[in-house]
Order: structure tokens, then sequence, then C-alpha cells
């Protein structure tokens, strides 16, 4: 087996430092794959003999009882069914040497100013953090909670063995203090007690603007202006007053005899969920050019920025040539 430095070999030798003898590790280690049911690992020998064959959960494998010599490895990810998918080559065993985990307490720890609060349908609220110290590796687990409850760990890249960043889901975060917790393989785990602060994020009142056209209005104050003009006479929809001409039991009547009023009931329905709804809403603002309808411009282009990596692909093209024709308006 050869002993290598590199953090991007498949074999891991790991010791425990402490103040009194620590115990030598050695394990495989290879990539993650994050719908595997676990993962079936083979090693064998320069005769050919595979003297380890099982199937385990995690991405990495002790291999303390193996003797000294030149070995082979391979893994496959399982299915459901716990059945190889598929097997990776086999490659020559390689040993790496690593150590307890720790973060850097000289640096600040990090904060974060959160909006809590109840994000939109499908809109996660992703943060990203670096964090730094010794004796970090590919397969080093991360985790941050307060108390009981854990933020999701979306993504975590191994930059270097005193570097890994991770990105964070906060959408459900409270304030507070949370706990980073750290750990390699077969090594105890190292938490850093009240290593992230969130904090809430105080979002200015908007008010609605006076003296100002519709079509001027940011999409903040547009939200508010429809904030305000609520139809508190029908609660049964929630079409805006503004549009609405009779309400009755069953159905209502709209009022489309202004400008304003059909503007106003064109936003109502870019800002909705339903996807036909907005598609008849792209086509209506892309054609007002004389002015152009500043909020719902700054609302399409908010919500492809936000929600490109949840929208089916033609609407994603759909928002993408509404801006080009907006943008194309006569100045």
């Amino acid at each position: 087996m050869k002993v290598r430095s590199s953090l991007i070999l498949l074999v891991s030798l790991s010791f425990a430092s402490s103040l009194i003898a620590s115990e030598l590790y050695k394990f495989v280690a290879w990539k993650n794959i994050p719908d595997a049911s676990g993962y079936q690992i083979q090693i064998k020998d320069t005769q050919g003999k595979v003297i380890v064959d099982k199937k385990i959960e995690k991405n990495y494998y002790s291999v303390q009882d193996v003797g000294v010599g030149d070995y082979f490895v391979r893994t496959a990810p399982l299915n459901i069914f716990k059945k190889p998918v598929v097997w990776s080559p086999w490659k020559e065993m390689e040993v790496l040497i690593s150590d307890i985990p720790t973060v850097d307490s000289n640096k600040d720890k990090p904060k974060l100013a959160l909006k809590l609060q109840e994000p939109e349908k499908d809109q996660k609220q992703i943060s990203e953090l670096e964090i730094q110290g010794d004796h970090f590796l590919d397969v080093t687990e991360v985790e941050i909670s307060k108390e009981e409850k854990k933020l999701p760990i979306l993504d975590k890249q191994f930059k270097s063995d005193k570097r890994i960043d991770v990105k964070v889901d906060t959408s459900n975060a409270t304030a507070g203090e949370y706990d980073l917790t750290i750990v390699n393989p077969f090594q105890k785990p190292q938490t850093i007690s009240k290593f992230l602060k969130v904090e809430e994020k105080k979002e200015p009142v908007v008010e609605v603007p006076k003296g100002k056209s519709l079509n001027s209005y940011t999409y903040a104050e547009f939200m508010a202006y429809l904030n305000a003009n609520k139809a508190e006479s029908c609660p049964m929809t929630g079409v805006p007053g503004p549009t609405l001409s009779e309400c009755y039991k069953d159905y209502i009547l709209l009022n489309q005899k202004t400008n304003d009023a059909k503007d106003i009931f064109a936003f109502y329905k870019l800002i909705s969920e339903n996807q036909s709804d907005r598609f008849s809403s792209y086509s209506y603002f892309e054609g007002k050019c004389k002015p152009v309808f500043r909020p719902a411009k700054e609302r399409i282009v908010d919500f492809l920025g936000k929600r490109r990596g949840s929208l089916d692909p033609e609407e994603i093209t759909r928002l993408e040539e509404t801006i080009k024709k907006i943008d194309s308006c006569p100045k």
C-alpha cells in the first residue's frame, strides 16, 4: 500500500492525536452517491484472492485488520434491493494520514442575518459557510444544529485539509446560536459550541407611494399596494379590489374598463402559483412598452433569478424571452 499526503486518494490511514496513546486507524473511502441505499466493497490481494466482500451503509470502510501488503479495492452503490448497480474499476489501495479535525478558534465565528419567515413555495433560503481548521478530509462529516434541530447540509466542498465549504438550507432556521460538529471516520466527534449565530433580518416597511403612477412603482411598492387594496367585501377571492366590478356568492365580475384595472389584474396573475396564469401575464407585460410596467419587470427578473433551479425549461425560456422583449422597448 502506498502512503501519500494527498486527499484525493481512496484509502485513508487515520490516527487519534491526544495526550494519551492513540489507536491507529486505517480505512478506505470513496465518493458518496446521494441516492445509494448503501455500498458493497471488495478488496483483493495481488494473487487475486478477495479478502473482503461486504455490504455497508457508509462510503468508507475500516481495514484495521488487513495485514501489510499490496491490495486492490473496488466499490459499487446498492439499489433499493441491496444489489450492486455498477462496480468501479479495481484500483491499487493508497494510504492517507489523517487526524482528529479541529476548527480554527482564532477566526471570528460566522453570523447570518436571515429572513425568518415562511419561505415562498419551493423557494429555499441557502447560506454559504466557510469552515477553517486542520486535519480535514474529503469524508469529514459536518453537522450544524441548535438543540435537536439540524440545518440541512445541501452541499459540502472539500477545499483542503484546512478548509471545507458548505451550503446550508436555512429556510426554516430560527434565531439563536448553532453548534458545529465535525467528525472523521472512526474518530470521536468534535463539537464547537455556538459556532454560528443566526439573527433575524429586519425588512424595511414598504409604504404605498403617493403621487406616483402604478407603472412607476417598484415591485415591493406594488406588493404593498395590493396588500392595502384587498377586496375586503369579497373574501371569497384573492383578486385585488380595484379589479372587481361585482361580487356574488358563487362568482365575481371583473372590472376591465381602465388600463390600471387591467394592469393590476395582469400583475395578480404574474404572482400566481398557476403556470398558465403566469404565461398569460408574460405575454401581457412584454407588450407594455409605453411605458414599461416597472413592478412587473422587477418581479419577472427576480422570479427567474431565484426560481431558475426549480422551474421547467419551457418557463425559463419564456421568462428569458419576455425579459429580452421588455429590454428592447424603445426608450
